[in-house]
């Protein structure tokens, strides 16, 4: 996944130089973040059966480069290392597996404020990779999308903090199927659309 990672980086990087923006090169905005993830219920088409992905902190970061004064370009990832559940019946809450979820994102910024309070809207487009840590099953890569917004709270030019709210929607193919090896799949989702909603916070590193 570093591969997919890079070649995300690159790609902000060709979509943002341009001849017209050459003086904005040095506009760019480095933030780590950590925060915490809930949602990802789907029910089994198969079974009826509910599961749920468990609730869970996660950390990742958002490149940010420059365009103009209002708008950037984005390269966001994101990760969270939690469990699948069952959500229902005798066995509320039971763990399946473990299981990690990434999101590689590339997308933008939109933000009209001024000064040291900057509100911003952002939406990005990528993958979700969903690793379950159980045997037999294999990982899922899988179309993405997130929309959100928040705040940038800057100290100085150059430092700080970020605070965000997201919608991620992963979406399966028309069957719903997902963790499928060697033409079997364990789960088949009643929808095609998991959805997840996370919270951010970070420390803003302006260069």
């Amino acid at each position: 996944m570093l591969r997919v990672l890079l070649a995300i980086v690159v790609l902000a990087l060709l979509t943002a130089i341009n001849e017209p923006a050459w003086a904005e090169l040095a506009d760019f905005e480095f933030t780590p973040m950590i925060g915490y993830a809930v949602g990802g219920a789907f029910r089994d088409a198969a079974s009826g059966a509910f599961f749920e992905i468990g609730e869970n902190r996660n950390f990742g970061f958002a490149f940010d480069i420059k365009q103009d004064d209002l708008s950037q370009v984005e390269v966001y990832y994101n990760r969270q290392r939690t469990q699948l559940r069952t959500g229902g019946g005798l066995f509320v809450g039971s763990p399946l597996f473990d299981l990690d979820i990434q999101y590689f994102h590339l997308g933008g910024t939109y933000g009209a404020g001024e000064g040291n309070v900057k509100p911003f809207a952002v939406g990005t487009l990528g993958v979700t990779r969903m690793t379950p840590k159980a045997k037999n099953l294999v990982a899922e890569t899988k179309p993405s999308l997130s929309l959100g917004g928040g705040v940038k709270l800057m100290a100085t030019d150059s430092v700080g903090v970020r605070l965000e709210g997201r919608w991620f929607g992963t979406f399966l193919d028309g069957s719903g199927s997902i963790f499928c090896a060697n033409g079997s799949c364990e789960l088949s989702a009643s929808g095609n659309v998991i959805s997840q909603y996370i919270v951010n916070a970070g420390l803003i590193v302006a260069f």
